[in-house]
């Protein structure tokens, strides 16, 4: 059988004759098959000339000691990013200690002169029952005036909060009447102002974060945090009030209370939020001290006589700043 032909020229070759195949990649074929520099070669030579090794070696003397210099920084380094255990930090850990003991056993303490304080008005109930309601009953509405029972109903929460970034004060309408660091920070000053300003709106009962204000409430700095009743606060700052909602909005927006808000979220950028409730539920104040009580004589037909009832002020309580 014929082989077989083709009508078609031979193909040519890829590589011409003479050429590598690998030609086209001459960097990295150098770089595989040099890979020393040519500079660094010619000192290794002339080394090599001079009698000298051709290179260096990382046992040598001044390696070690380089070595050892950059272990020992870097082992400062780690202790100094630990922090000294100085005599300062012991104290500082002992008294945090201390401060978060004594919180718990006041917070124990408090749990008991409220089971305590129930017995007592139970007991009260009681002794009062009877042909001495009548007695009972303006026991109730004094309690309820001093702040020392809770209370549940309709009414307002406004909600104030620090600043998102820093704010700059000391503009037309500035309430504060000037600048400091601490510009878009809620103040006891504001908190002062603000809950005045629902007492005369008509509020009722008055908390901030769960404390009941009375006519004995201080709201003061101490420090970087706010004390109401003695105890510290933390931010966001909300305001219940018990009262009829939209009789409270509307008073409050009148008084001085509603353009002092304004102005604060105005020039200084302290959010304030405020909304009626349907029921809100405010707890009794932490702690009230009799000062003076003269016993009562009932007379035989069962109306209690006036004389000697405890001092106890019906008017609306203010939170304004004790005198220093």
């Amino acid at each position: 059988m014929a082989p077989s032909t083709s009508h078609r020229p031979p193909p040519s070759p890829t590589t011409p004759e003479g050429r590598r195949p690998d030609e086209s990649m001459t960097l990295l074929t150098s770089m595989m098959e040099r890979p020393l520099d040519p500079g660094y070669a010619a000192a290794a030579q002339r080394r090599t000339d001079a009698g000298l090794p051709g290179g260096t070696s990382t046992r040598t003397p001044m390696m070690l000691v380089a070595a050892l210099v950059v272990g020992l920084l870097l082992s400062l380094g780690a202790l100094s990013l630990r922090g000294p255990d100085t005599a300062a930090s012991r104290t500082r850990q002992d008294l945090v200690r201390q401060i978060e003991a004594r919180r718990a056993d006041a917070d124990a303490r408090a749990r008991q002169a409220q089971s305590l304080q129930a017995e007592i008005d139970r007991a009260q109930a009681n002794a009062l029952g009877g042909q001495q309601a009548a007695l009972a009953q303006r026991l109730a509405a004094l309690t309820l005036a001093a702040g020392s029972e809770p209370v549940t109903g309709p009414g307002l929460k406004l909600t104030l909060d620090d600043a998102k970034g820093p704010a700059q004060g000391g503009v037309v309408g500035d309430p504060r009447n000037g600048t400091s660091s601490d510009d878009g920070r809620v103040l006891s000053k504001d908190l002062q102002i603000v809950t005045n300003a629902l007492w005369e709106a008509g509020a009722e009962a008055i908390s901030i974060n769960g404390q009941r204000l009375t006519a004995r409430s201080a709201i003061r700095f101490a420090g970087d945090a706010i004390l109401v009743n003695y105890r510290p606060l933390t931010r966001p700052y909300v305001i219940s009030a018990i009262g009829d909602p939209q009789n409270l909005q509307v008073e409050f927006a009148d008084n001085e209370g509603g353009s002092y808000v304004r102005a604060l979220e105005d020039n200084y950028g302290v959010r304030v939020t405020m909304a009626g409730a349907k029921k809100l539920t405010l707890p009794g104040a932490p702690a009230l001290t009799v000062r003076n009580a003269t016993k009562v004589s009932v007379p035989p037909t069962g109306t209690p006589s006036t004389t000697g009832t405890p001092s106890t002020s019906d008017q609306t309580p203010t939170t304004t700043e004790p005198a220093q």
